[in-house]
């Protein structure tokens, strides 16, 4: 049989698609269709009705496939393709419900749903145990088609499941409209520096400046750091204070990859010194604070701070909390070393004398 049927104009719409990906650069790729023919032997074997979007897609478009990163879209076989799982309080094999279709890593996956109530909906499965909290989305071809339009735009595919129809852009024109968080979390997950434009993260900004409510602003802080807003020091004291210091040290850390920069070359993060004071008052937070959340990441975003200074965390550094020593003690990074190696060396005696009592 072909590698893909090319008298049908949509089909040939969607490979179209996936070409640009990897003209793009991007990990995606489709296998070779599979007949109808053979699908409906496996249904007739084993005696269900599989939705026909899927089928339509897999014997027109393509019979599995690459997304990005760890996603995979499964080959369907007749014989060990799947395995139906039954709902945890059923007994095992009493009722044929779903069968998952995509894998997105760490023991997750995407299923298609057959029970009658739910036939062809897509849903999360966890462990290959069971499907639950379906996907606002009417079938896999609608599921597929919503992923591959974003991935083209550039935007970021990670968690896309949970993100809103439509573009960063429409999104933030309709947040202006109708301020809803969820259009500010979409945002936030699609965007990166590459599908972000001036223009766009200008009308952010403006946004940003003006917004009053503080979680909003928030989120709208975070879009402008995940984009690399070229101004993220004045963005980040607008929203400084205690409750958002874990947020901070996360877009940091996570978002930014600025520790990630200072591990493979120190200093190469661009005006990375502006940021120290913002660290140090938040590892002062830290003194105090009943929790220590993302402590560690903060502590060595610090000390790998070009304008790093030891007098300006001298209380951790010589602290007896054991908390604080446990995570001096498990500093690794040669580059970390360098800079409080003694402090280390100390806290790894105390963190061995706390163990033995």
């Amino acid at each position: 049989m072909s590698k893909y049927n090319t008298n049908d104009p949509e089909a040939v719409a969607i490979r179209k698609k996936i070409e640009k990906l990897q003209s793009m650069g991007r990990e995606a790729e489709l296998y070779d269709v599979i007949s109808k023919e053979d699908v409906e032997l496996f249904e007739l074997a084993n005696d269900v009705k599989l939705p026909e979007d899927y089928v339509w897609f897999i014997t027109n478009v393509g019979n599995g496939g690459i997304w990005e990163g760890e996603w995979r879209f499964y080959r369907f076989h007749l014989d060990d393709g799947f395995l139906f799982e039954g709902l945890p309080y059923h007994k095992k094999g009493q009722e044929k419900f779903a069968f998952e279709v995509l894998d997105t890593g760490c023991g997750s996956g995407i299923g298609l749903m057959l029970q009658k109530e739910h036939f062809g909906e897509i849903a999360y499965s966890d462990e290959g145990l069971a499907f639950y909290h379906p996907i606002p989305l009417h079938g896999f071809k609608e599921f597929y088609l919503k992923w591959l339009d974003e991935a083209c735009l550039g935007y970021d595919h990670i968690c896309f499941e949970s993100t809103l129809h439509g573009t960063i852009e429409e999104h933030l024109e309709q947040y202006q409209k109708n301020p809803d968080n969820e259009l500010l979390r979409s945002i936030w997950l699609k965007v990166n520096p590459q599908c972000a434009s001036k223009q766009f993260l200008s009308d952010v900004h403006s946004v940003f400046v003006s917004e009053t409510n503080p979680e909003n602003k928030v989120m709208l802080a975070r879009i402008l750091a995940k984009a690399r807003y070229h101004d993220l020091p004045s963005v980040l004291k607008a929203i400084f204070r205690p409750e958002n210091y874990e947020i901070i040290v996360w877009e940091f850390y996570f978002e930014m990859d600025y520790f990630q920069k200072w591990v493979e070359a120190e200093g190469v993060m661009k005006d990375a010194a502006k940021y120290y004071p913002l660290l140090v008052e938040i590892m002062k937070y830290y003194e105090t604070a009943k929790e220590r959340k993302y402590f560690k990441y903060c502590f060595e975003m610090t000390v790998m701070n070009p304008a790093f200074r030891a007098e300006d965390v001298i209380g951790f550094l010589t602290s007896n909390d054991a908390e604080i020593v446990k995570c001096l003690a498990r500093v690794y990074q040669d580059n970390i070393r360098e800079r409080v190696g003694k402090y280390i060396d100390t806290a790894k005696i105390k963190y061995e004398k706390m163990q033995e009592s």
